[in-house]
């Protein structure tokens, strides 16, 4: 199969111009800053894809990760995909993978080089091994994974869980019986 690349809108959150001079802080900071981005990102259409830049962030906890961040993803998922980029600081990658656990979430990471990195809680090896099917292929329907070993059902599911975990993007279609057939991309 040809490697699609799908082409999105996207929009960028400097979180750090949303956080302005004060040092990202604490819970009720967190939800100021979630309220914030919620009206923001409410227009954004089905499929966009949403970047949270943490270039210029020195410092930030694990709870206003959890309210600014991670609620976000939470109120917006499936119908907007997340990814975070420059996210080099270990203490902010820690303090958010650690709020993404706790609310047994996950996400995207761009990292400098080589493939997306994943935050938050581990994945089972199941759905490990179907997101490498899926990064690698670009784009695939439940029927390209089914062989002897996995049933198209059993297939479906876990594309469909990645999809609403936030790990890959889901576009609705027709196959070639004429039914209704979901075709899954990865995020870059």
């Amino acid at each position: 199969m040809e490697t699609m690349k799908r082409k999105r809108a996207e929009h960028v959150v400097r979180l750090k111009d949303r956080i302005g001079p004060h040092d990202a802080w604490g819970t009720e900071f967190g939800a100021e800053v979630f309220g914030r981005l919620n009206l923001e990102l409410l227009p954004l259409g089905e499929g966009s894809l949403v970047v949270i830049d943490f270039a210029g962030v020195e410092r930030s906890d694990v709870s206003f990760q959890r309210e600014a961040v991670v609620e976000t993803l939470r109120k917006h998922r499936p119908k907007v995909l997340f990814v975070a980029a420059q996210l080099t600081d270990q203490d902010l990658r820690e303090n958010l993978s650690i709020a993404l656990e706790r609310r047994g979430e996950l996400l995207l990471v761009r990292e400098s080089k080589g493939a997306p990195s994943i935050l938050g809680k581990k994945l089972a090896p199941d759905h490990q091994a179907t997101l490498d099917q899926v990064s690698r292929a670009g784009e695939l329907a439940s029927s390209d994974l089914t062989d002897k070993a996995t049933q198209l059902s059993t297939a479906s599911s876990r594309l469909s869980w990645l999809w609403k975990a936030g790990l890959i993007e889901r576009v609705e279609g027709t196959s070639s019986s004429g039914g209704r057939e979901h075709r899954y991309f990865a995020i870059d």
